[in-house]
């Protein structure tokens, strides 16, 4: 039950973090060359900071989840959970390699090593999001099997999962995953608020999966 709360805060907390970073993003612009680094350096060094924030909400909103949702569906709610564990591992690398690596390249004004930092960011950072994305994706799923989530809810963890696998780098999938994020988040992380534990659900009234 306390997890389940904590995990309710965790999921609000990850969509005002993407709220931020949208705000921000709006606010100071995106840095995508070395010299505009150093012209808008608090746009740009928030975003990795931003992330290991999510990362940290990411843990606890993941494991409520799993609490919720194990009792009829936990081979599902393993593999989630690993998912979101690759996911925040990647995630963990992408923000310091982006905050201690980049900082002193900017500095040097190296440019070949700024570009072969940033296809190992951009590597990380979709990495993460797909890994991320399945574990949702499998939220849904377990969801609708077991009736853990509203309905709607859990075909739009669904939705956000497949948008977070296909981003690719593409602008437009991106900010589609992030707009989402803003609804599916703080939606789950309400319904975790609302739960009185995993006991809502038999775990005798449907197959394990």
């Amino acid at each position: 039950m306390k997890l389940q709360k904590l995990g309710g805060f965790a999921g609000i907390g990850v969509g005002l973090l993407l709220l931020i970073m949208i705000i921000v993003a709006i606010k100071f612009g995106a840095p995508n060359d070395l010299d505009s680094i150093g012209t808008a350096p608090i746009a740009y060094f928030a975003g990795y900071l931003l992330m290991l924030l999510v990362v940290v909400a990411v843990v606890p909103f993941v494991l409520a989840l799993r609490e919720r949702m194990q009792a009829s569906t936990p081979n599902l709610m393993r593999v989630v959970v690993i998912g979101a564990s690759i996911a925040c591992a990647l995630w963990i690398a992408y923000g310091l390699v982006g905050i201690v690596g980049m900082s002193s390249i900017a500095s040097a004004k190296d440019y070949s090593a700024y570009r072969a930092v940033s296809a190992l960011l951009s590597s990380l950072g979709l990495g993460g999001d797909g890994a991320l994305g399945w574990a949702l994706l499998l939220v849904g799923w377990a969801a609708l099997k077991n009736k853990g989530l509203p309905r709607i809810l859990s075909y739009l963890c669904v939705i956000k999962g497949v948008v977070m696998i296909l981003e690719f780098g593409r602008t437009p999938v991106v900010v589609a995953g992030m707009l989402l994020g803003l609804v599916v988040y703080p939606w789950l992380g309400i319904v975790l608020l609302r739960s009185t534990g995993s006991s809502e659900i038999p775990s005798g009234s449907y197959a394990k999966a």
